[in-house]
């Protein structure tokens, strides 16, 4: 997957039923499968929308706090050395870095000075994840909760965007000080102040959720699959489509029909779900209107107006669980 070449640190775990008949075991496996084959069908636009979620959180990193930064660990390195001169001169600069920060933005409280991202994925059916759900439960009401620890630890199917900020209400002073201890000749103590600034550093994490997003883009492919009537594109327009495109997405769409992306849909927000993304609720309206869309496809009827709607609902969705 691409994801596993833009995300660093990625947590990937694979769910198999392990109890149960054999048959089960087997229908889970093929199911996981199908599902993972579904996927590859709509990575490059879910990793463009990550890609664009994480290049936002790039922009707001602010320069000048960023310098500070690195003077404040530029003055940690001088003392090490027994370079106080160095060490005051790297503390001015980063004092008058984040001066210029709070000049231009009085209000501003966080400064953000870097940006990560990792991604924990896990592939599998839906009634595997509700089976690891359940045992993970089950660990956690019997109190065994180190057993659980790490089986809930990549318990997710997220990209999560993580921000570290300097705290204006405090860094600054913090420099100051150490750059008072440093002119009274108190290394030590001046170390232990940089030290601990360092460690107020606020580190926020953002979470993008991957099987609403992925069942986002299933139903983008759907739509495009159909004309307004519900029939699907003629043959014509899907070799000119072909010819356009070139890629060997477009051929691997072709085994794929409309209703194939509806359920493939279905089955992420179900996996959503198990996975503690909302509750059986939050989800209803989104089923109903796939239902809805599953009957208009199979009478060929207009499905311009259920698309609509189903958009509303994704962002209703957004809106009530993901922000």
């Amino acid at each position: 997957m691409k994801l596993r070449n833009l995300y660093a640190g990625t947590a990937l775990a694979l769910l198999i039923v392990s109890a149960g008949p054999s048959w089960s075991q087997d229908t889970a496996q093929a199911e996981a499968e199908a599902q993972a084959v579904n996927r590859e069908q709509v990575e490059e636009s879910v990793t463009a929308e990550t890609d664009s979620q994480f290049a936002d959180k790039r922009t707001a990193l602010i320069q000048e706090a960023v310098d500070a930064l690195d003077q404040t660990m530029a003055a940690i390195a001088a003392i090490e050395k027994g370079d106080k001169d160095a060490a005051i001169a790297a503390l001015a600069l980063a004092t008058g870095k984040l001066e210029t920060v709070v000049a231009r933005e009085p209000d501003l409280a966080l400064a953000p000075v870097s940006v990560s991202h990792f991604t924990y994925d896990v592939l599998g059916s839906v009634e595997a994840v509700r089976v690891l759900g359940k045992q993970i439960k089950d660990l956690v009401d019997d109190g065994k909760f180190q057993e659980a620890r790490p089986l809930l630890s990549e318990f997710a199917s997220e990209v999560v965007i993580r921000t570290t900020s300097l705290p204006l209400a405090t860094y600054p002073d913090a420099i100051l000080a150490a750059t008072a201890l440093l002119d009274d000749g108190k290394t030590d103590e001046a170390m232990t102040v940089l030290n601990a600034a360092l460690s107020t550093q606020v580190v926020t994490d953002t979470v993008v959720a991957l099987p609403p997003l992925r069942a986002v883009a299933m139903i983008e492919k759907a739509k495009a699959l159909l004309n307004d009537d519900g029939e699907a594109a003629n043959d014509k327009a899907a070799t000119e489509d072909k010819a356009a495109t070139e890629d060997k997405a477009a051929t691997e769409d072709a085994d794929l029909t409309a209703a194939d992306y509806v359920e493939a849909a279905r089955q992420e927000l179900k996996i959503a779900e198990a996975l503690g993304y909302g509750r059986e609720s939050d989800f209803e309206d989104l089923h109903e209107a796939l239902d809805e869309l599953d009957s208009q496809i199979e009478a060929q009827e207009d499905t311009g107006g259920i698309f609509e709607t189903i958009a509303t609902r994704f962002e209703e969705l957004r809106t009530r669980i993901f922000n």
